[in-house]
């Protein structure tokens, strides 16, 4: 295998800010008594511990206004837990909230440490965990009120994360709930199992139906769909959530001067004429001579991928099915989307050949390592 290419990383952002690290505990509290459990948390916690300055010691974050300095804040950790009254939280993060699935979780807790509510991130910002955690230091009772913990149910949205799974449609959960709520058996497509030990495993079988091929999924009925190709076409829009392993990669050949909104449409039409998820594509990869090309970096960008770039020699070792004698004028190689597709998966066989748009050429290959791009980095 010749040697790998060069990568460029996506970089994570919240909002217009780009956020380099996010630290994970921020301790709070307002009153005197109040800064006294926060201690006590914190140095357990091995938290960052904010106290108003007539409270802070040299060593301790001192804030003036919770009301402006909790703002600031909330976006540079990952968990915070609050020392104070439940309104004055709920005032302050009403405002902030943005999307489950990247919300920092929110524990609030009383100055006797009787109570850690979890009030905002229970599953996937991790605020019931955290509740319970801090429980247990405090002596007192975590209270958890998300519908599936008290009903002892699956958290699907943190069992999806847990097995590197990327939703198609992240709101979906919420009616897969309720369907589990309302009792009803929910189907379950996973032929390369992904997923379905993980339930067996947790205890959760016989809540679900294990349909053993696309054949017998049934399109009226909640379902989850594990695969890096796309669900079929619900009627209604039913309670039935695709969960997409990120194992595709695709190899592209452009011209120069291409647009990001071209390629990113180009991308979408070859996914969805070939039924594979979007969602399930990790990386893009062409020829050296286009590392210049801004609309491939911020395609990539926005479709949330790698990009990798290979030198003429090394695609030029590749066999495809589909080699040009154009490219080869070009870039000096007879392939790049193809031997870029096949060299990112380190495969032979591609899922979709050579497909050709206006300046634009995409194939796709399935990978079977669990490392992506970090092999070659």
């Amino acid at each position: 295998m010749p040697a790998g290419p060069s990568t460029s990383s996506r970089s994570f952002s919240v909002g217009a800010q780009a956020v380099v690290q996010l630290r994970d505990i921020a301790v709070w509290a307002l009153t005197s008594r109040g800064c006294d459990l926060a201690r006590r948390i914190s140095a357990d916690l091995g938290a960052t511990l904010f106290l108003p300055e007539k409270f802070a010691a040299p060593d301790e974050q001192p804030f003036q206004l919770f009301s402006s300095a909790f703002p600031k804040n909330f976006f540079r950790f990952r968990h915070h837990v609050c020392v104070a009254a439940s309104g004055i939280v709920v005032r302050c993060v009403g405002p902030l909230l943005r999307d489950k699935t990247t919300d920092p979780g929110v524990v609030v807790l009383d100055q006797e440490g009787r109570h850690a509510v979890s009030l905002v991130g229970g599953h996937l910002g991790g605020a019931n965990d955290m509740a319970r955690k801090v429980a247990r230091l405090t002596g007192g009772q975590a209270v958890i009120t998300t519908a599936t913990d008290t009903a002892g149910l699956p958290a699907l949205d943190l069992l999806a994360r847990e097995r590197g799974l990327v939703a198609d449609h992240p709101e979906r959960f919420a009616p897969l709930a309720a369907a589990l709520l309302d009792g009803e058996i929910v189907q379950v497509l996973d032929t390369e199992d992904y997923f379905w030990s993980r339930l067996r495993e947790m205890g959760h079988g016989d809540m679900f139906e294990r349909v053993p091929d696309v054949e017998a999924w049934q399109a009226d009925r909640p379902g989850l769909w594990v695969s890096w190709r796309r669900p079929p076409a619900q009627p209604g829009e039913p309670a039935v959530l695709g969960l997409h392993p990120r194992r595709l990669v695709a190899g592209l050949g452009c011209h120069r001067g291409v647009s990001e909104a071209s390629i990113i449409a180009f991308v979408r039409d070859v996914f969805d004429k070939n039924g594979l998820a979007l969602a399930s594509l990790t990386a893009l990869g062409t020829v050296q001579a286009r590392a210049a090309e801004t609309g491939l970096r911020s395609a990539a960008t926005a479709l949330g991928v790698d990009v990798a770039f290979f030198s003429s020699e090394q695609l030029q070792t590749v066999r495809t099915p589909n080699p040009s004698e154009a490219a080869a004028r070009l870039v000096g190689t007879k392939s790049v989307c193809e031997a870029a597709a096949l060299l990112l998966a380190r495969t032979d066989t591609l899922v979709v050949a050579k497909t050709k748009g206006v300046e634009l050429t995409l194939a796709v290959a399935l990978r079977y390592d669990s490392n992506g791009l970090r092999e070659y980095e």
